[in-house]
C-alpha cells in the first residue's frame, strides 16, 4: 500500500500463511516467510514479474529475512542445526553462513543500514527476549536491553536508532503494555513512543528517519499505524481484517 494506506493490493496468493515481508533495496523484491511442503521457508516474489521466484531451501524452521543495505545480502532466523540462529546468505541464496551460536532462539535480524556492517537482532539466551547488536560477521555482540520482554528491532536509515517492542516490566500483575521504543545505539537512552493502549509491535522506519510504520490492537483488531518519529500524530491505514508486520520500503 502506499504510505496513506491508499492503493492496498495483494501480492501472495499461495492458500497458506507468508510473513514477514520484507521489501529490496531496489524495490524489485519482497523476502517473506512462508509455509512450503510443510516447512517454513524463506521465499521470494518478484515485483517485476508479479509472482514469486524460485528460492533454496533449508532444513528447519526459517523465519525473519531482512535484507543488507545494499541488497546482496539476506539474513534470517533458522532452526537448521535444531537451535534457531541467525545466518546470512547471499541475495541468490547461496554461501549460507551462521554467525550466531548460543543455546536459546536467535531471531529477527535487521540491518544497520547506514554502516552495512552491523545487525541488531532478538536472543533469547539469557532467559526472556532481548535486543542484540553484533557486527555482520558475529563479533562484538552487544546487549541493548536489560529488563523485560523485547522483540521486533528496526533499525533507522541514519544508523543512530533502534526502534522496538518493549514490555518493560513483563510478568504475571506487572503493569505496562507492549509499546514502542526508540534507543540511541550508543548512549543505550530510549523514549517511549506509544503508551499503554493495546499491543503495539513491529516498528518500521520511513526511508527519511521521520515517520515509523508499526501493528497494534488497540481497536479490537491488529492494524497497521504510522506516527512521527517522536510518538506523535498517530494514524490508523488498515480497517478491514487483521493487518501485522509492516516494511516500509528503502525508497
Amino acid at each position: 500500500m502506499d504510505y496513506d494506506g491508499a492503493n492496498q493490493r495483494q501480492l501472495t496468493h499461495k492458500g497458506s500463511i507468508s510473513l514477514s515481508p520484507r521489501i529490496s533495496p531496489d524495490g524489485s523484491r519482497v523476502a517473506f516467510s512462508g509455509i512450503s511442503g510443510g516447512n517454513w521457508e524463506i521465499e521470494m516474489y518478484s515485483l517485476d514479474l508479479n509472482r514469486t521466484v524460485s528460492f533454496p531451501r533449508y532444513s528447519g524452521t526459517n523465519l525473519s529475512p531482512a535484507w543488507s543495505a545494499d541488497g546482496t545480502r539476506i539474513a534470517f532466523s533458522s532452526s537448521r542445526t535444531g537451535d534457531p540462529e541467525i545466518y546470512i546468505v547471499d541475495a541468490d541464496g547461496r554461501n549460507i553462513r551462521r554467525i550466531t551460536e548460543a543455546k536459546g532462539p536467535d531471531v529477527s535480524p535487521t540491518w544497520n543500514p547506514k554502516t552495512n556492517a552491523q545487525i541488531a537482532w532478538v536472543s533469547g539466551r539469557t532467559g526472556l527476549p532481548q535486543i542484540y547488536t553484533m557486527e555482520s560477521d558475529g563479533t562484538n555482540v552487544q546487549r541493548m536491553t536489560d529488563q523485560g520482554y523485547a522483540v521486533s528491532p528496526s533499525w533507522a536509515p541514519n544508523g543512530q536508532f533502534l526502534a522496538f517492542a518493549w514490555i518493560r516490566r513483563y510478568g504475571p500483575g506487572a503493569p505496562g503494555a507492549r509499546d514502542i521504543y526508540v534507543m540511541d545505539i550508543t548512549t543505550k537512552q530510549f523514549v517511549q513512543l506509544t503508551h499503554d493502549v493495546g499491543r503495539n509491535d513491529f516498528p518500521s522506519w520511513s526511508p527519511d528517519s521521520r515517520h515509523i510504520v508499526f501493528q497494534s490492537d488497540r481497536t479490537g483488531t491488529e492494524q497497521i499505524w504510522t506516527m512521527l518519529a517522536d510518538g506523535t500524530n498517530q494514524k490508523q491505514l488498515t480497517t478491514s481484517g487483521k493487518n501485522s508486520q509492516p516494511n516500509w520500503s528503502f525508497k
